[in-house]
């Protein structure tokens, strides 16, 4: 446990909050702010969750959890982040790829490069079939047709044409979460992943439609985007400090095991601490760890339907291999993804920033999706590698003899799986949650939610203050 003497607590009410990822830790920073004291519950022995960096060989190396930059136009956040690291921080322009068919495109896919870079019948068939599923859709909203709720695999063949889904969509999306499209919704796919391929496609053939609004992908083509130099965590070790200087307490190694309701609206979370019994009594609890182990920690204990819903929720863990090496310029792009591989993204972390890893060296990140427990998530570090490296030498990355390290991050809980029907168990889970007093969940894992860090700050800057109006009438 950390704290520091300073204090600027003026409110007799107290908040623990579960989990000192980066939503976790921007609530108790607000509230903090407002005079509340807040104490922290983190599992882990490190802090900053996937927005968190590990620092192996006493902070020789930087690895964060998959190549991360921070993007926003809300203006109290840059200001926020400005503060926290405004002279440890670089700008550059967004460069990714796709490659798909011994092809390298756009990413975010779009449907120029569908055109210009898929062999003539593969680009003629997506066109064709996209406009056609364009026009029964048309016709499906002008006669009222009653249209079942489709799976991703149907979904994407009606919004993106059936060739493209056949190519692209089906293959990548099963690759990645590691399931057939019939079990998985179309929720999965990023709102910006369908505007920027349709909106291109509308563009070329039609004209660009006035008044549209950019969709945060076309947002990462245009603003700066901005890195810090010590890795993507530095941001959440400076929130940290910024807690703990105004009084705030950050329990790591603290594992929650129940959330105990009191008769007057509060809580007492029972946690384990190193081997030793915690018990914390408090006036309200931000949960922003994965919602179904919350819901078989409250006492009293969830109706039955609740948590039969909550086992239905499931989230897609990450690995992320680094691979050392004194080699340049591995990849054209900062980073690509990948179909028919066994990892689905690469990034070149000298690309980032060079202060990442000693001078003379860089660092290649190999991403893995996998199941919790499942074979993948097993493997050791040197296995991934072995995995790996056919593929790295047949398209000329790297070589055994130019890898000199390795280090291995693991997030068990790192994508919701938004599974096919899981909007009705989602909503069962979250209205019985929200419906219990003083209690509230808060990103990505605890809203269930696909969001970016600078969106589960602004939501953490919401929800302290909603929680400072709550506790103060």
């Amino acid at each position: 446990m950390c704290r520091k003497v300073e204090s600027n607590v003026t409110n007799e009410k107290r908040i623990v909050v579960l989990g000192a990822g980066i939503s976790g830790l921007s609530v108790a920073w607000r509230l903090q702010e407002l005079g509340f004291q807040t104490e922290i519950c983190e599992a882990e022995d490190h802090i900053g969750g996937l927005a968190g960096t590990g620092r192996p060989d006493e902070g020789k190396y930087c690895l964060d959890f998959g190549p991360h930059f921070f993007i926003t136009q809300k203006e109290e956040i840059v200001e926020r982040i400005t503060d926290l690291v405004a002279d440890e921080v670089v700008s550059f322009e967004r460069s990714a790829q796709l490659h798909v068919q011994d092809r390298f495109l756009d990413y975010p896919l779009s449907a120029k490069n569908v055109l210009l870079n898929f062999p003539p019948g593969d680009a003629i068939a997506s066109v064709a079939t996209f406009l056609w599923a364009q026009l029964m859709q048309g016709a499906q909203r002008t006669l009222g047709s009653d249209v079942h709720r489709p799976h991703f695999g149907e979904w994407a063949a009606a919004n993106f044409g059936s060739h493209l889904a056949k190519v692209f969509f089906r293959p990548y999306t099963e690759g990645f979460w590691k399931l057939p499209c019939e079990q998985l919704s179309p929720e999965i796919l990023p709102t910006s992943t369908r505007l920027n391929f349709m909106k291109s496609l509308r563009m070329m053939l039609l004209r660009k439609v006035s008044g549209q609004a950019q969709s945060l992908t076309e947002r990462e083509l245009v603003l700066p985007l901005r890195y810090p130099t010590r890795g993507y965590g530095m941001i959440a070790e400076e929130i940290a400090e910024r807690v703990l200087n105004m009084g705030g307490v950050i329990r790591r190694n603290a594992k929650v095991s129940e959330v105990q309701a009191r008769a007057d609206g509060g809580y007492v979370v029972a946690a384990n601490q190193n081997g030793q019994a915690v018990e914390l009594e408090t006036d309200y609890v931000v949960s922003t760890i994965p919602t179904p182990d919350l819901v078989d920690m409250m006492f009293p204990a969830a109706p039955a339907s609740v948590r039969q819903s909550a086992k239905k929720l499931g989230y897609l863990a990450l690995i992320v291999l680094y691979a050392v090496t004194s080699k340049r310029d591995l990849l054209d792009t900062s980073y690509v993804y990948y179909l028919g591989r066994p990892y689905h993204r690469l990034a070149e972390m000298d690309k980032f920033c060079d202060t990442l890893c000693p001078p003379g060296e860089n660092m290649l990140a190999v991403e893995f999706s996998c199941h919790h427990g499942d074979d993948l998530w097993k493997m050791s570090g040197q296995e991934l590698f072995e995995l790996s490296l056919p593929h790295l030498e047949q398209d000329g990355i790297l070589s055994r003899k130019h890898a000199t390290k390795l280090f291995l991050l693991r997030a068990a809980h790192a994508y919701p799986i938004r599974y096919y029907g899981f909007r009705e168990h989602l909503d069962n889970v979250l209205e019985y949650v929200q419906a219990q007093p003083n209690l509230n969940v808060l990103g990505r894992t605890g809203e269930y939610r696909y969001i970016d860090s600078d969106q589960c700050m602004e939501r953490a800057f919401a929800l302290a203050e909603q929680i400072a109006d709550t506790l103060q009438t």
